[in-house]
């Protein structure tokens, strides 16, 4: 009889794992699309020996001991980090490729076709100074072309805005992942402690929210005692079993006053270490590469309003003004005007001196007097003050320093004034384009720059004459050069080639960051289908198992059937 129940107990636990067996198999099966689950495997021992004859043990039956996630912790974050960097080379390929159709080059209405038709109508102005018609054509390609740079800034800063609201919301998705893996460590540490029941679906649900913050943010793991999983991002930590510090951002304010938002620890206010993933590509493209490139248009807008300004600026044109007040004004008008960060001005001015001409409007008379600006003298540098002193000193015309700090210039009834550079100086004082006086840009860069307001529907005020007679078209001319001449505001490159040179850089780095997220996408592609080769489902293969257990369950059962009729005989013989 002991045999009998023994061979008993051997079926019974034959059925019993098979069932258990058969029922991951289903499991995997029915999970084979589920992309975040890993494969399940059943794994099966002989339980302890007993002795039938004397000396002499066979087993007692099968269990199942465990089931096992069949599961690569080390690939898993390999995954992570290609997830996190096909992420961020992907935003920053999308940003870059809506900048380079912003700039939408090699079109009839891009940027550079706006700059040369603008320095066009100037070279059409030298051979025609004296022509109303032309000096039209100049201002209509000049509110064209600011236009097109205030545009052109306006769709960056777009662009820049954009990337930052997204920044503010992939922070708290990045702190909602962080605060539910938090959740799940302790609910898998209280599983596995206990033993209460398997915690292999909530592993796989922490290792997917993993995979979703390694997208957004550059993590590393390391699973402690107990089963609950650290997380890092770069040395500091993020999740320490059930706690996580949190996430969240700061606004900081930028050169041009924009508030954008910096991605911090919540408990502390500490900046966060980015080097991969989605905010990191978000914020590279957004301070980097469209801050970057909007930092390059201002720098190209103020070289070509200061250039072309500073010729315009001492020039004659067909009518002379009787009232100027400089566009711009300074901080303090006792500051020497050469000292940029006590004026406030936005270019150098230069030691030299410029003319101020003024013509009797009865006698057409004009008086010619030369203003030295002094720079580098120390103590009697030039002021704003000292500059409307010395033209207020010129016969027939008055000048002051404003309630708003501004140069205010008047001629006397029946009188008016011009500007031009001295005969016998080559390099005159660039004060009239830096204080704003006889401009034909208004602003300082891409965000303000238009139309100097006196020149609004005065074409006759366009300056094209370097001494005033009749068919010179000297400054026409020179402004019309520097499409192709190099200038001093790009350290000897034209302001046509500066411009080639912004986008050539831009589609180099779009070209760039689409090399990087292509071949990010191959590594990932590639850790995946490792992964799949290890934790996926194979129908098939399942199917086999499938089979192979179903069959021992078969035999388990036939084997208690059979002990089961020699029960029977055995009972009989004891009646």
């Amino acid at each position: 009889m002991p045999l009998i129940n023994g061979a008993l107990q051997i079926g019974r636990t034959g059925i019993i794992t098979s069932q258990a067996a058969l029922a991951v198999t289903g499991n995997n099966m029915a999970n084979a699309a589920t992309e975040s689950y890993s494969r399940q495997s059943p794994h099966l021992a002989p339980t302890q020996s007993m002795e039938v004859v004397p000396g002499q043990f066979t087993g007692t039956g099968v269990t199942m001991i465990d089931v096992v996630r069949q599961v690569d912790d080390a690939l898993n974050g390999r995954i992570r980090t290609a997830v996190g960097d096909s992420a961020s080379y992907q935003v920053q390929d999308q940003a870059l490729a809506r900048v380079e159709a912003a700039f939408n080059e090699l079109t009839d209405s891009d940027l550079s076709t706006r700059l040369n038709a603008f320095f066009e109508a100037w070279s059409t102005l030298q051979n025609q100074p004296q022509e109303t018609a032309s000096r039209s054509v100049v201002l209509q390609e000049g509110i064209s072309l600011a236009n097109a740079v205030r545009n052109l800034r306006g769709q960056m800063t777009s662009i820049q805005n954009d990337l930052d609201a997204q920044v503010r919301f992939q922070v708290s998705e990045a702190d909602s992942l962080a605060t539910e893996i938090a959740r799940l460590n302790q609910q898998i540490v209280s599983t596995e402690a206990g033993r209460a029941g398997s915690s292999a679906a909530l592993r796989d649900q922490r290792d997917d929210l993993l995979k979703q913050l390694g997208q957004l943010i550059n993590i590393r793991t390391n699973e402690v005692e107990g089963g609950a999983v650290n997380v890092y991002v770069g040395n500091d930590p993020l999740i320490q079993y059930s706690t996580s510090r949190g996430l969240s951002y700061r606004e900081t304010i930028d050169d041009d006053g924009v508030a954008l938002a910096q991605v911090v620890f919540d408990d502390n206010d500490l900046e966060v270490s980015l080097s991969s993933g989605k905010l990191h590509g978000l914020i590279t493209a957004r301070d980097d590469q469209v801050g970057g490139t909007l930092a390059e248009l201002d720098v190209w807008a103020s070289g070509l309003i200061f250039e072309v300004n500073k010729l315009h600026s001492l020039g004659a044109a067909l009518d002379g003004y009787t009232s100027l007040t400089s566009s711009f004004s300074v901080a303090d008008p006792a500051e020497a005007l050469s000292d940029m960060d006590a004026s406030g001005l936005e270019w150098q001015v230069t030691n030299g001196v410029f003319t101020v001409n003024v013509t009797d409007s009865t006698t057409g008379t004009t008086t010619a007097t030369q203003i030295k600006v002094d720079v580098g003298m120390g103590a009697t540098d030039t002021t704003l003050s000292d500059l409307a002193a010395a033209l207020n000193a010129v016969a027939n015309i008055s000048a002051s320093v404003n309630a708003s700090n501004q140069l205010a210039i008047s001629a006397d009834s029946g009188f008016s004034f011009g500007f031009s550079a001295p005969a016998d100086s080559g390099d005159a004082t660039n004060v009239l384009a830096a204080l704003g006086v006889n401009t034909f840009f208004a602003g300082s860069n891409g965000d303000d720059i238009a139309l100097a307001s006196e020149l609004v529907g005065q074409p006759r005020k366009v300056v094209a004459s370097a001494s005033g007679l009749a068919g010179n078209g000297q400054v026409a001319g020179t402004i019309a050069q520097l499409g192709t001449t190099g200038v001093t505001s790009f350290n000897g490159v034209s302001i046509g080639e500066q411009l080639t040179s912004l986008v050539g850089r831009i589609g180099a780095d779009a070209k760039a960051a689409q090399d990087n997220y292509t071949a990010s996408e191959v590594i990932l592609h590639t850790l995946e289908a490792e992964r799949q080769s290890i934790s996926g489902v194979s129908i098939d293969e399942e199917a086999v198992n499938m089979i192979v257990f179903q069959r021992a369950f078969q035999g388990a059962a036939r084997f208690v059937g059979i002990v089961d009729e020699m029960l029977d005989e055995v009972i009989a013989l004891a009646r």
